[in-house]
C-alpha cells in the first residue's frame, strides 16, 4: 500500500513538473521572440553580418513552429521540423541554438528517445553562452529524464545543485525531485525526515511557486503535519 501510494506521489510530481518546464519554456520563447522583434537587448549584435545571422537564424525557428501548429502536419512535416531544429542546435547563432537543441529534446522524448533527448538537454546544459534560464531547465530535465535509471547519489547532487540556487527558477522544483528521492520504495525513516523536512521549507518557502508550495502541503498532510 505504501509503495503504491509513493508511487503515485512521484508521478504526479513528474507530472508538475513537467507541466511547469512547458509553461517556462513558453515563456522564455515568448520573450525571444519579443526581443528579436525589438532587435535589442542580448540580441544585439556588434556587427551587421552577425545580427542578420541571428534575424535569419531566429525567423527560421519560428517559422518551423509554425509548422509544427498546423492541426494537419504529418510524419514528414515532423521529421523536417526536427531536421531544422536540429541544424540550428549545431549551427545557429547563440540563443537559438540553445532553444532549438531544447525543441529537438522534446521531440525525441515524443518519440520515445530519451537517449536523443538526454543529448540534446546535455548540449545545453554545457554551453556557457546560453541563457541561464534555458540551461537550468536542461539540467532539471536531464535530472527528470533519468530519475528510474541513473545513480541515485548522482541525481541527489544535481537535485541540490538545482536547489541551491535560491530564487533560481527551477530551486522549488529540485527540491521536490529531492523529497521524491527520499520517498522511493525501500526508503528509511531517515529519508522520510529528510523529505519531512524539506516539505516543511517548501510549504513556507517565500520564493517557492505556488504550485510547490500547495503539494508540499499536501504531501506533509500524509505525514500527519497539516496546519
Amino acid at each position: 500500500m505504501a509503495d503504491d501510494f509513493i508511487t503515485q506521489v512521484n508521478e504526479e510530481m513528474r507530472a508538475q513538473r513537467l507541466r511547469a518546464m512547458a509553461r517556462r519554456f513558453g515563456a522564455l520563447a515568448g520573450g525571444v521572440l519579443v526581443v528579436a522583434a525589438i532587435g535589442g537587448g542580448a540580441w544585439a549584435w556588434s556587427s551587421h553580418s552577425r545580427h542578420e545571422a541571428q534575424r535569419v537564424a531566429s525567423a527560421r525557428y519560428f517559422q518551423t513552429l509554425q509548422t509544427l501548429a498546423d492541426p494537419k502536419y504529418d510524419k514528414a512535416a515532423t521529421d523536417r521540423a526536427e531536421a531544422a531544429f536540429a541544424d540550428l542546435a549545431v549551427h545557429g547563432p547563440v540563443g537559438v541554438r540553445a532553444f532549438a537543441a531544447m525543441r529537438v529534446a522534446d521531440m525525441k522524448m515524443q518519440a520515445h528517445d530519451t537517449a536523443g533527448a538526454v543529448q540534446s538537454w546535455q548540449s545545453v546544459a554545457d554551453d556557457t553562452k546560453a541563457d541561464q534560464g534555458l540551461r537550468g531547465m536542461a539540467r532539471y530535465m536531464l535530472l527528470n529524464a533519468q530519475t528510474n535509471t541513473a545513480d541515485p547519489k548522482t541525481l541527489r547532487a544535481g537535485y541540490e545543485a538545482l536547489a541551491q540556487e535560491n530564487g533560481g527558477p527551477w530551486a522549488s522544483l529540485a527540491q521536490e525531485g529531492l523529497v521524491a528521492l527520499d520517498l522511493r520504495p525501500g526508503s528509511t525513516d531517515a529519508n522520510h525526515q529528510e523529505a519531512r523536512r524539506l516539505l516543511t521549507q517548501l510549504a513556507n518557502s517565500d520564493t517557492a511557486t505556488a504550485g510547490s508550495r500547495a503539494r508540499a502541503q499536501a504531501l506533509l498532510e500524509t505525514f500527519g503535519d497539516a496546519g
